[in-house]
């Protein structure tokens, strides 16, 4: 026998011998349960197998399959998911005849005022609609207010007649119920001195008064209406389900009153109106793809990364760069009252009045100039914009 025969069968036998501990091992086991259950013991499973996570019926496709459909994912967009600078905020395409809002969002003019319209349209919609259910509030409320009035009147009207207004049953029962208590407070109430008290009638204690008989005849109607057997014929037209039935207080939502910014976000929203709009007067350059926007000083194309900024007395736009070395005074430079006002840079147009203080420390809130709304470039250090969408997690 060669040793390569030897090394063979040596193989050979570690793999029986394995196999067979592995069997006198799972025989074992099974002996062990069987007797377990037999002597109603409870049988400590590991925390791992109680987890929902493994579930070995799926295939690693299925699992990515589901991922991607039912859990919260997010990702950085890239450079082509980004829409080129000038572009309007409500059709994404180049915007024509541009506009700006004071915040500087872009916008074509059309667009701009077709949507404004639509948001009034909407307004006085949900006002008409709000009208209508506090009016329905208001008569609910009215009738609500009858009929306490009414069981009040009617209880009124049963004492002084001599009968009770409750059911002889629920007055025996309370007269029968505790009596120790009530002994207490005849004991407690024998120990008091007796005092004399002047009898005062005014209009707080008849408001009082009325109060607690409005809430006393509430509180039976209530009582009464809970008492009645609830049928679940919802076709019945007196047994319709109405949403004020509900025990819940009603949702106060704050309606809007004036048309907001559609490029704005849900937490910081902003109004536009068609007077504060903003006409742009770009600079157009020709080029071998067409006439392009460009910055009026350098000559230099408008881009997402040149972070363009806007006159807001006639609409012009120059980049970032220009404005502070142009326009912007040099922040070590003491501003004196006698000062001239900042210019526009093609125009001459002043910026803003000598009165108005001037913020040149700040880059971003130069007074007069608005820096128009552009989206990321691709780079990581610029525009990191993100996108998440959350839904119901789906484990496999």
């Amino acid at each position: 026998m060669t040793a390569a025969e030897a090394m063979r069968h040596g193989r050979l036998g570690c793999r029986r011998n394995a196999e067979t501990e592995r069997t006198m091992m799972e025989a074992a086991l099974d002996v062990t349960v069987k007797l377990l259950l037999e002597l109603h013991i409870p049988i400590m499973v590991s925390a791992h197998s109680k987890r929902n996570t493994s579930r070995p019926v799926f295939t690693a496709h299925e699992r990515a399959l589901a991922k991607s459909h039912w859990s919260s994912s997010s990702a950085r967009l890239h450079r082509d998911s980004f829409l080129p600078f000038g572009s309007c905020g409500l059709c994404l395409n180049i915007a024509r005849d541009p506009v700006s809002c004071r915040r500087g969002d872009i916008f074509c003019r059309e667009c701009a005022l077709s949507n404004i319209l639509a948001q009034k349209k909407d307004i006085k919609r949900t006002q008409k609609a709000r009208a209508v259910a506090d009016e329905e509030a208001a008569k609910l409320k009215a009738y609500e207010d009858e009929q306490e009035q009414a069981r009040a009147v009617q209880d009124f009207e049963l004492t002084q007649a001599g009968l009770d207004r409750k059911k002889k049953g629920h007055a025996t029962k309370t007269s029968d119920e505790k009596p120790s208590a009530m002994a207490d407070e005849s004991n407690a109430l024998a120990l008091v001195p007796a005092t004399k008290r002047k009898f005062e009638l005014d209009q707080d204690e008849l408001d009082r008064i009325a109060h607690e008989d409005k809430t006393k005849a509430r509180k039976a109607l209530e009582e009464e209406k809970a008492a009645k057997p609830h049928l679940p014929s919802f076709w019945t037209p007196s047994l319709t389900p109405d949403a004020q039935s509900s025990k819940l207080p009603p949702v106060t939502k704050k309606d809007k009153t004036v048309p907001t910014c559609p490029a704005s976000s849900t937490e910081n929203t902003h109004p536009i109106t068609m007077q504060n709009l903003i006409t742009i007067n770009f600079t157009e350059e020709e080029t071998p793809k067409g006439k392009q926007r460009a910055c009026p000083s350098c000559l230099k194309m408008l881009t997402n990364a040149s972070h363009p900024m806007m006159a807001k007395q006639c609409g012009h736009v120059l980049c970032h760069s220009c404005v502070k070395q142009f326009m912007v005074p040099p922040a070590k430079k003491p501003c004196a009252e006698d000062d001239p006002p900042l210019t526009c840079y093609v125009c001459d147009v002043p910026l803003t009045s000598k009165s108005q203080k001037q913020d040149v420390a700040s880059g971003s809130s130069i007074p007069g100039l608005v820096a128009l709304q552009s989206e990321g470039t691709g780079f990581s250090a610029h525009g990191g914009n993100t996108v998440e969408r959350s839904s119901v997690a789906f484990q496999c």
